[in-house]
């Protein structure tokens, strides 16, 4: 059996995936940025202003607190968090039981785009669940995978190295 989870976001306007996987006994977890040549930076008052946006006009603790708690309740006027917006996407659905041959393949894509809202530092893209016990092209590239493996194969890309000594 094979499982991967993973999150598209972005923290200080940088676009990052962080995935889990893992492929029978051994595990492994990558957090990279999604393009290196894109490094962004924010101020303390864009951050606090961002926030100020996301959740209220006047911000306090308690204001954050009430607005996390109501995240699975109805959208109000300041409450920015709108769950019935999730975007629930079946990437690939394979069951296949044949005597003692067993193959599945499952994936979940969530977008969170208009239900969670963007902090500015902090943003949350994407969500993605797959599981797969299969060998099958056709389904594999259902699933879209990109593995941990090839994400750092790509962060070693010939186009520039470091100088050896």
């Amino acid at each position: 059996m094979s499982l991967q989870l993973g999150v598209q976001f972005q923290l200080l306007k940088t676009k990052l995936v962080a995935i889990y996987e893992k492929t029978g006994a051994e595990s492994s977890f990558l957090l990279a940025p999604m393009d290196i040549k894109e490094v962004n930076s924010v101020s303390l008052k864009e951050m606090k202003d961002d926030f100020k946006a996301a959740f209220s006009s006047e911000i306090t603790a308690k204001q954050i607190e009430d607005s996390l708690t109501a995240i699975s309740n109805e959208s109000n006027g300041e409450n920015k968090f709108n769950l019935e917006n999730l975007k629930f996407t079946l990437k690939t659905a394979y069951i296949y039981k044949k005597g003692n041959t067993k193959e599945y393949a499952f994936a979940i894509e969530v977008d969170c785009g208009d239900a969670i809202p963007d902090l500015g530092f902090v943003k949350i893209e994407k969500l993605a669940f797959k599981i797969w016990n299969t060998n099958k092209n056709v389904i594999l590239q259902q699933l879209n995978l990109d593995t941990i493996e090839n994400l750092v194969k790509k962060l070693d890309a010939p186009e520039k190295k470091i100088a050896e000594a």
